[in-house]
């Protein structure tokens, strides 16, 4: 009997970028529901049959040794003879026909029903650059991440030795080899000890099969001609471990002949991103790493208190506000948005998220990119009396006109999820409009608790900004003089646990003449030096 599964996964519905938010990942959950009762549904249905196959089988065993016990006395018997002519001319043909039938019915399709959702190679690509994006921005350890171990918190299960080395291979494909070397030294770690007899006692264990072991050796040769020496004997170890006839394959030759030449390490990437390789990226990642922090300089003047912010309705309903950097202004005020209205913005927006993008040129297409890896759903504020609140209560605390503002943004971040360091102003004229001016300031409205990771960090002013249900995060991009405040620079670190929710509000600055006067001398110059990247 040939047992056949078909499980295909290519042809079927596939939605890209669920890798970019948690919005769209209940639909792979309810694509896997759906395959597991459809498959529980066969191998209940085919264990019955078994069942029964095996009472009738066991009724024809023992009959059978009974006529083999005393031939000629079975076959001397009339009504043995018939029986045995019976089964073999009948019973056996109908035992046959329902194991065709039970073979028929072991085929399973998963594309025969064209409403499922299934995630497509860019999201899988995704997920492994957000475990390897998490991995080097808050230091984590490989094996503790495969034990879903984060920051010292146990979240879920294990990952297997197969899941190890799918990423390894994954991160291979990628080109980035330096994060391929410790995935399969994970993998094959746990590998051994799932096949050590200490791991389960009196337990036999299952060798992987000749399709893994032939990916095994393919990856082990790729990394030997790459130079990772190491990875590659380990990796070859186990694979002969398994099948010590593959020992033939292995005539790799001269270990230098293989090394390129005009590199001085083997294990960087092809492409890599060189502002990750900066002085200022690896701080920024210390600061949402929470281990750089301001100085008691720094600090020395800011104050949490209450604030009449520019209503007079203020001075009954002052509000709650927490100094996080006087020059530049960058503030916090709390408790701005209750709980219900969250929820209303999110349940607007949900239908509308799309992959957020980036528009490096003016006029220019928006584009999909690692360096910001979210979902966003534009609102206009007059679609809903929440909206039109917001710009209400943002004018009311910080004074200024909100004539001129973009529509209400409102992004969510998915597990390693992550807007890299930028400037919300605009550096060329031609991305805004002349008659609105740039972005004066920003303020986010959180409208999520993010459990770890997902802080908003300024780098060059040291300090991050936990997200915290209900609050606003204000600050000015421009000078006094409408100058760019370089300083201003900040970043969305990536989300360790948890969903990140926002709203952004940009406010523009050509209505801001009285809201915010200019000095009398330019006060641009103490930003410029953050300017060039270091």
């Amino acid at each position: 009997m040939r047992y056949i599964l078909l499980l295909g996964l290519v042809s079927c519905s596939l939605a890209s970028d669920y890798f970019s938010s948690i919005t769209g990942l209940e639909q792979l959950l309810q694509t896997e529901e759906y395959l597991m009762k459809e498959l529980r549904s066969k191998v209940n249905g085919i264990w019955n049959s078994l069942q029964q196959l095996e009472g009738e089988l066991s009724g024809i065993e023992q009959e059978h040794s009974l006529a083999t016990t005393d031939t000629e006395n079975y076959l001397t018997n009339p009504v043995n003879v018939y029986r045995l002519m019976k089964r073999l001319h009948t019973d056996w043909s109908l035992m046959e026909g329902r194991i065709h039938l039970i073979s028929e019915e072991l085929n399973f399709n998963a594309t025969r029903n064209y409403g499922l959702s299934f995630p497509s190679q860019e999201d899988v690509e995704g997920a492994a650059l957000a475990l390897v994006r998490l991995q080097s921005t808050y230091k984590l350890d490989v094996a503790q991440v495969a034990d879903g171990i984060l920051n010292g918190v146990k979240y879920g299960s294990d990952m297997s030795w197969q899941d190890c080395f799918e990423l390894g291979q994954q991160l291979f494909e990628m080109e980035d080899y330096n994060n391929t070397k410790v995935w399969l030294r994970e993998s094959m770690e746990r590998l051994r000890r799932h096949s050590s007899p200490a791991h389960s006692p009196g337990h036999t264990h299952s060798a992987p099969d000749s399709s893994t072991l032939d990916k095994m050796e393919a990856v082990a040769k790729n990394l030997f001609q790459l130079g990772d020496f190491d990875t590659a004997y380990v990796l070859s170890q186990r694979v002969l471990q398994f099948d010590p006839k593959r020992i033939r394959n292995w005539h790799l030759g001269d270990k230098a002949a293989s090394l390129p030449e005009d590199s001085d390490d083997p294990l960087l990437p092809k492409h890599s991103d060189s502002y990750s390789l900066t002085h200022e990226f690896a701080h920024y990642e210390k600061v949402c790493r929470g281990e750089v922090n301001p100085s008691p300089r720094q600090e020395r003047h800011l104050r949490c208190r209450f604030s009449r912010g520019h209503h007079p309705f203020r001075l009954l309903a002052p509000l709650k506000l927490e100094e996080h950097n006087l020059d530049p202004y960058v503030v916090t005020y709390h408790d701005m948005l209750s709980p219900e209205k969250i929820a209303g913005l999110r349940e607007m927006a949900v239908p509308r998220m799309v992959r957020s993008t980036v528009n490096p040129l003016p006029g220019g297409q928006n584009k999909k990119s690692a360096f910001r890896v979210s979902k966003n759903a534009w609102l206009a504020y007059e679609s809903h009396p929440t909206m039109g609140e917001m710009l209400r209560d943002l004018k009311d605390t910080t004074g200024l006109d909100t004539t001129f503002c973009e529509q209400l943004q409102v992004a969510n971040y998915g597990v390693g999820g992550h807007y890299e360091p930028h400037w919300d102003f605009f550096r060329d004229p031609n991305h805004y409009p002349a008659e609105e001016g740039n972005r004066i300031a920003t303020a986010i409205f959180y409208l999520s608790d993010v459990e770890q990771g997902g802080a908003t960090a300024f780098p060059f002013l040291n300090f991050a900004v936990k997200p915290q249900l209900g609050n606003v995060l204000f600050w000015y991009n421009l000078h006094r003089s409408s100058d760019m405040d370089y300083r201003t620079k900040h970043a969305g670190c990536p989300v360790l646990k948890g969903s990140k929710w926002i709203g952004n509000v940009w406010i523009h600055e050509v209505t801001q003449t009285f809201a915010r006067p200019c000095d009398v001398f330019r006060d641009h110059e103490v930003s410029l030096e953050y300017e060039i990247i270091k």
